[in-house]
């Protein structure tokens, strides 16, 4: 909800009270989410994308016999941010860090 608050949701401290699709940018814990390169979950209710990924996300009713699915929703997601020096270099950033890499680890 805030600037710096991923630390309480990452811990356990705070619940995401629905279901939340994130995927990286410059604000979030890359070296958290770099753990988590193809996606998972990185606090209760809170899914990572990881570097590119496609999720289907379904909306279930029903259980045993009476189970059916209602409808499903295609997400997909690239995380990092735009920089023209980084841009064709690909994503090879591996700890430990230099200066160059600990810039482009977004």
């Amino acid at each position: 909800k805030t600037m710096g608050d991923f630390h309480a949701y990452y811990s356990g401290r705070k619940v995401a009270p629905i279901l939340t699709i994130m995927i990286g940018g410059n604000h979030e814990s890359s070296n958290y989410l770099q753990e988590l390169y193809y996606g998972g979950w990185v606090a209760p209710n809170i899914w990572y994308m990881g570097a590119a990924g496609v999720i289907n996300v379904c909306k279930n009713i029903g259980t045993g016999e009476n189970f059916h699915k209602i409808a499903t929703l295609r997400i997909a997601g690239l995380s990092g941010i735009y920089n023209s020096h980084h841009y064709s270099l690909g994503r090879f950033e591996m700890p430990p860090y230099n200066r160059g890499s600990l810039r482009s680890v977004y």
